[in-house]
């Protein structure tokens, strides 16, 4: 059960569209983008608005510092009430100031201070004379900025004195600044984000459209409405389309082979069928005869099964080892004599002594088994076959006094499936075969009329 689990998982990952990956994966570092950009910008707000509390502060404690006078040495007079600024003259206002001597004891407070010194000492932090710090501080429970600055102070007398002053203000104004700013850039950000991820959908979609196009044409083939793909695909996927239109080329000759050469050898397997089949009802032939009919037919199937394989695999053969053209034909010559011995054919056979010619042994009973099983079908009485070497070309013809075929069907006759007369027995596949191979051996077919009264057959090779 947890093999079959796995395996089921395993594909319903390898489901996951392209799209929705690319979709998936830019949304997850565009979230990672704006949240790392919002902390960014808030923490960019935050400190500016410290740096601006530090000098509003900065100023008030200068304001401060005005209205102060030193008695004597030790002895700091401030005012009670601070007419620069009413919020230290209100309790509670949220802004308020304290002076400590030297010794850290509180010497001064504004109106405004709502601090039991008893009971909450507000912490001085340590710090050089003339530096102003700024820190946040929390005070039962409530949050402040607390400004301090060391000043010091020197009596007409000489004796210096030191003056801690300390200014509180309550952080709530800018805790809500910055809720107010954090929600606002979520806000925005958020509209960005969707924004954003809109046009990455539709750029996706457009981009991706090819994809889609493919898959859409490729089922198209599949239903046997289109034949190949389109060549209007962008660069890089042309290589793809142009190998996939390629597989799709080869898969179709290959299935279109194994189809002819079904056809082939169920053609090539006539004679020796019909040379059997006419030894069995001749009733002159002994067993002893007979069976060596049967037999060196057999052997010819055997032979022809194992080159139509061959050539449903890899094609005609041109392999350029010369083989002796009349022992060859004089074979072919003998086994149509006893297929069409009723007609009581007599076949002429003039081979100039010697003569071979680079043929593959199976192409060449493949091609002239066919031109002359033509010649003895049409033929009435005479079937005549010649070979010599005519400007290093190897010629032979093969010439019957048959009806002859008309000029204007002479190619027609070379295509598979295409008979001279459809009442005569045939599938109309031997010519298309000679075609092929003789093609593929860059040989050469002329058809014309013979000085017999029939059909002239003649196939050069180099």
């Amino acid at each position: 059960m947890a093999e079959k689990s796995e395996s089921k998982s395993s594909v319903d990952k390898s489901h996951y569209s392209l799209q929705r990956r690319l979709l998936l994966n830019t949304s997850a570092v565009l979230v990672f983008f704006i949240a790392a950009m919002s902390f960014v910008l808030l923490d960019s707000y935050k400190a500016g608005i410290r740096q601006a509390t530090f000098e509003r502060l900065y100023a008030q404690f200068y304001s401060l510092l005005s209205y102060a006078e030193e008695i004597e040495a030790g002895d700091l007079f401030i005012p009670e009430e601070i007419p620069s600024d009413k919020r230290f003259n209100q309790y509670n206002s949220g802004l308020s100031a304290l002076v400590y001597d030297e010794t850290e004891s509180l010497i001064w407070k504004s109106l405004s201070a709502r601090y039991d010194q008893e009971q909450h000492k507000v912490p001085l932090p340590l710090s050089l004379p003339g530096e102003g710090t700024l820190a946040e501080i929390t005070m039962e429970e409530t949050e402040y900025f607390r400004f301090h600055y060391i000043a010091e102070w020197e009596s007409p007398e000489g004796a210096v004195s030191l003056y801690h002053f300390v200014i509180l203000e309550n952080k709530r104004p800018f805790n809500q600044v910055i809720s107010a700013y954090r929600n606002q850039l979520w806000f925005w950000l958020s509209i960005m984000a969707l924004s954003l991820l809109v046009i990455l959908f539709a750029v996706m979609r457009w981009t991706l459209r090819p994809i889609r196009r493919a898959v859409k044409e490729l089922r198209q083939i599949e239903k046997g409405l289109l034949n190949t793909l389109s060549d209007r695909y962008p660069q890089e996927l042309q290589t793809l389309t142009e190998s996939i239109n390629r597989f799709i080329q080869n898969e179709r000759h290959q299935s279109k082979r194994y189809k002819e050469t079904l056809g082939n050898l169920a053609h090539s397997l006539k004679t020796p069928l019909a040379v059997m089949h006419t030894a069995l009802q001749n009733k002159s032939h002994d067993a002893e005869e007979l069976s060596n009919i049967c037999s060196e037919q057999i052997s010819r199937m055997d032979q022809i099964v194992a080159y139509q394989l061959q050539r449903a695999t890899s094609g005609p053969q041109v392999m350029m080892r010369s083989m002796e053209v009349e022992p060859a034909m004089q074979k072919i010559t003998t086994s149509l004599s006893k297929v069409y011995h009723e007609k009581r054919l007599t076949i002429d056979v003039d081979i100039a002594e010697g003569l071979s010619v680079a043929l593959d042994e199976g192409d060449f009973y493949e091609v002239f088994g066919n031109v002359l099983d033509n010649a003895c079908k049409w033929t009435k009485t005479k079937v005549r076959i010649r070979g010599e070497r005519v400007n290093g070309m190897v010629v032979i013809s093969v010439e019957d006094d048959g009806p002859g075929i008309p000029e204007k069907v002479r190619l027609a006759i070379l295509s598979r499936g295409k008979r001279l007369d459809e009442t005569v027995e045939g599938q109309g596949i031997g010519m298309s075969v000679v075609k092929e191979i003789v093609a593929a051996y860059q040989g050469q077919i002329d058809i014309d009329k013979s000085k017999l009264g029939g059909a002239l057959m003649k196939l050069s090779f180099k």
